[in-house]
């Protein structure tokens, strides 16, 4: 009898400790679909994607990574240094237009810790960000626009098994798109970064993505 109470006791703790763990989480996913639990918007996770939720006090909700990607010839005998396709979702609140908002995170004279918390999280913006490409979008009754760019890299690369050989130099550019989005004092940002040579390709998927984005009831 002592033994079964034991375990019925261990069992309850399991199922509130999994309920605690749901709680805290930002948001779930159904039909693989994303609903986010605590800002009121939801996507559609494409099948090539795998996804990991983050915390529900965290502004960074969600992030997505390619399954399955090229890798470039100069890291094909160190593949760990490509740049993985990427998609981070953020969250933030402002009172600018989505434009001033664009406008700021663009800008060198602006200075914010704001903006210094999101390009943290955002590679493809922080430092020499080479703009491509600028446009308005509409969700629905909110208002967006979407970047999208270019960021040169230079890096050593290592050889595998080799600690001493650094083996060559390589100099290429990350490229990717941000969009943004604003409902109310809402700020949805969705930073997507990838190797630039496989950008036009995967840029593809990302735009996919944007379409199965919306803002929904809470």
């Amino acid at each position: 009898m002592k033994r079964l109470i034991i375990t019925l006791i261990l069992v309850a703790m399991a199922f509130s400790v999994a309920g605690a763990r749901k709680k805290n989480k930002a948001g779930s996913v159904k039909d693989s679909t994303y609903t986010d639990s605590k800002f009121g918007f939801s996507l559609v996770i494409p099948d090539a994607w795998k996804y990991n939720i983050k915390k529900n006090k965290s502004d960074t909700r969600l992030i997505l990574t390619k399954k399955n990607y090229e890798i470039p010839t100069h890291f094909q005998h160190a593949p760990n240094y490509t740049t993985v396709p990427k998609v981070t979702v953020l969250v933030d609140t402002t009172s600018l237009s989505v434009k001033l908002f664009v406008d700021s995170l663009l800008s060198d004279n602006f200075k914010s810790k704001q903006k210094k918390s999101i390009l943290a999280e955002f590679p493809l913006l922080f430092g020499d960000f080479q703009l491509k490409k600028r446009a308005k979008m509409s969700i629905g009754d909110a208002e967006g626009v979407r970047i999208s760019g270019q960021q040169q890299y230079t890096i050593q690369v290592q050889r595998s098994g080799s600690e001493s050989n650094l083996g060559d130099v390589v100099t290429d550019f990350y490229g990717g798109s941000v969009f943004f989005a604003k409902q109310e004092n809402i700020i949805v940002m969705m930073h997507f970064i990838c190797e630039w040579r496989y950008y036009q390709s995967l840029d593809q998927e990302f735009n996919r993505l944007i379409e199965g984005f919306e803002f929904v009831e809470k």
